[in-house]
């Protein structure tokens, strides 16, 4: 793990304080070594780095310059693809090569087109000295951040956010109102949003090229469909589950012990049980839930789903699950607002997990968060496209055995509907928004926003999102959706910049690309066979954990939300923010509609409620504001 820095100025060399200032943004979280770099004082170019060792080679991964001085790179990266990197550049040795190195070796060969030859997490800044330009890409799904402001001839870069508001930088303080709809949305952007309008954040899977023209982001990859080679559904199964354990072994590299996320779903059972194996007698610590051991109080609600845990740990000899036998303090959206520099929605819910694996010294946590957007996604599309097919039979045995699990309606009501929704579309989206709960409460808290300035032309726009999202017609489409259009990349930015305070970072198996583009173009009836949902990913799991988790339906998982505690905690935040509404707060947010959404939707009020509080703090601090004077 490491946090990056570059500042570029056309007109003038950088102050050494303003790059200092950046690496000091990292301090929070103690990083093992810092590095800096001026490239030549002529042209105004500084590179910094923090960085926390976690890989072989970490010591070598600071500022890396190439033998003739003419590139310099600062990464954070974890390649996946080192060999194979290997092969292609013909290094015959790459035993001394840190990641960094690689990729700067990698752009001496391939150039602009160096992001679409790599695996992993990863981020990197690259500055070529012949082209006078900067070079930069972040991996496929966004697992490694990066943060960039352009403004009168300077360019700031850098994956941790405060470093683009030190002193000396001078960044302009205006409000986003991207943020705001971000955060006070039902539907909105899926990338991560900064609260400050001149800072942008590269997307997942682009590539970003900086010169004294001007600046370009492009895409490098997006999810594609591809025909497969013609197979069994067996033989299938079985290159998935190649594919599922390659990902999990890519994830596995750190001089320091691991630690998994455990629940009793599929995916984290998955990754623990495969993990397991391949670490032979290497430990694996696993942090569940909060992280509170079973106890007097709360073993009414927690003790069948703590029973399948245990259960599912007695068949892994090396792993040890963590617990705390003190109540966790779970962080809510803006307590991490200083190591952010800025009003925050984030909250960590895993913090008191993150917590749990350093006090074993871990710095990787595997998590097998993402899955269900696309590699064991639940297949449930899989009616649509036999209907679409005109396969009335095979769709009607189906959904009743889909019925049987607890999966589907009455099938000669779904099929009604199907019909209704390929015929009368208006209609059908009519009959959703009232017949389903959450789009339902959508269009409530859409028509009743808590952000003022919503017109018509907007809100019927953002309905349409909602019922776009919800209308699918194939596994692909569902699967395209969950992973680009509503995207997974502001939580994980989120998650990243959390972990780092308890100086670790999360791995995902599940967003392995390998992974996630062959489970994408298997046939769709491999994720809903024989009525089963997320069938194949099933299949996989076979010998890796219980039988009962193994075969379990979604009814069957717990939530730990205590609405009564929601809502007492949602009637005395409202009261504190009213007290302190201010003249800004009334100019954006419309408070009618907060009281609204606080009385019949608690669980949204709640989250808006506490990044309310989190602005109100910087406007005080006029360290925001409404407009750039």
């Amino acid at each position: 793990m490491s946090t990056i820095h570059c500042a570029v100025d056309w007109h003038a060399p950088v102050d050494k304080e303003i790059i200092f200032n950046m690496l000091a943004a990292s301090d929070y979280w103690q990083p093992d070594l810092v590095s800096y770099l001026d490239v030549d004082g002529s042209t105004g170019v500084s590179f910094a780095k923090a960085s926390l060792f976690n890989r072989p080679l970490s010591e070598r991964d600071t500022v890396i310059v190439n033998g003739n001085q003419s590139l310099y790179l600062v990464a954070n990266a974890h390649l996946d693809n080192r060999t194979e990197l290997a092969e292609k550049l013909v290094i015959k040795d790459i035993s001394n090569l840190s990641d960094g190195e690689l990729i700067l070796r990698a752009y001496e060969h391939w150039g602009d087109q160096t992001a679409s030859h790599l695996l992993g997490d990863f981020v990197f800044i690259l500055w070529d000295q012949n082209k006078k330009q900067l070079y930069c890409a972040r991996d496929h799904f966004g697992v490694k951040s990066l943060f960039f402001a352009i403004e009168n001839g300077r360019v700031i870069l850098s994956n941790e956010h405060k470093a683009l508001l030190v002193y000396g930088i001078n960044m302009k303080r205006t409000l986003s109102f991207k943020w705001l709809t971000a955060n006070f949305l039902p539907i909105s952007e899926a990338e991560f949003c900064s609260p400050f309008e001149a800072i942008d954040s590269l997307p997942a899977g682009h590539q970003l090229i900086v010169n004294q023209s001007g600046h370009q982001i492009t895409p490098y990859w997006t999810l594609k469909s591809a025909k497969l080679p013609k197979s069994t559904d067996e033989e299938y199964i079985t290159q998935l589950k190649a594919l599922f354990a390659q990902a999990i072994e890519r994830r596995l590299v750190s001089m320091y012990p691991l630690a998994a996320e455990l629940s009793e779903g599929l995916d984290s059972n998955a990754v623990v049980g495969y993990a397991s194996r391949q670490l032979g007698d290497r430990p694996l610590y696993t942090m569940s839930f909060n992280g509170v051991a079973l106890n007097n109080l709360n073993s009414s609600q927690w003790q069948p789903v703590y029973q399948e845990l245990f259960d599912a740990c007695s068949l892994w000899p090396n792993v040890t699950p963590l617990w705390t036998d003190d109540d966790a303090p779970i962080c809510k959206a803006g307590d991490h607002s200083e190591h952010f520099g800025g009003p925050s929605a984030m909250s960590s819910w895993f913090d008191p997990r993150c917590r749990l694996a350093r006090s074993q010294q871990c710095r990787t946590i595997l998590s097998g968060w993402g899955g269900d957007h696309c590699v064991s996604g639940y297949g449930d599309e899989y009616v649509h496209e036999l209907f679409s097919k005109g396969k009335l039979v095979s769709l009607f045995r189906l959904m009743k055995l889909r019925r049987q699990r607890g999966r589907s309606g009455k099938p000669l009501k779904m099929l009604t509907a199907m019909t209704i929704e390929r015929l009368f579309p208006f209609v059908y989206q009519g009959i959703l928004k009232k017949g389903h709960p959450l789009v339902a409460q959508l269009k409530s808290t859409t028509n009743n926003s808590v952000l003022k300035g919503m017109d018509d032309i907007y809100r019927d726009r953002l309905l349409k999102k909602v019922g776009d999202i919800y209308r699918r017609h194939s596994v692909k489409q569902r699967d395209f959706n969950e992973l680009i259009k509503v995207g997974v990349q502001s939580r994980i930015t989120q998650t990243e910049l959390c972990a780092r305070v308890q100086r670790c970072e999360f791995r995902y198996p599940l967003l392995d690309k390998d992974l996630v583009e062959f489970a994408y173009n298997l046939p769709g009836h491999l994720k809903c066979k024989h009525g089963i949902e997320r069938y194949m990913f099933r299949e996989l799991l076979k010998g890796y954990t219980t039988e009962r988790i193994r075969l379990r339906a979604k009814a069957d998982v717990l939530t730990s939300q205590n609405m009564k505690s929601v809502k007492l905690t949602v009637a005395s935040d409202l009261t504190a923010v009213i007290k302190d509404w201010s003249p800004e707060l009334e100019s954006i947010l419309e408070l009618s509609h907060l009281k609204f959404v606080a009385k019949n939707y608690p669980h949204v009020a709640n989250r808006n409620l506490q990044v309310i509080k989190s602005l109100q703090k910087y406007f005080k601090q006029d360290a925001i504001r409404l407009t750039s004077t």
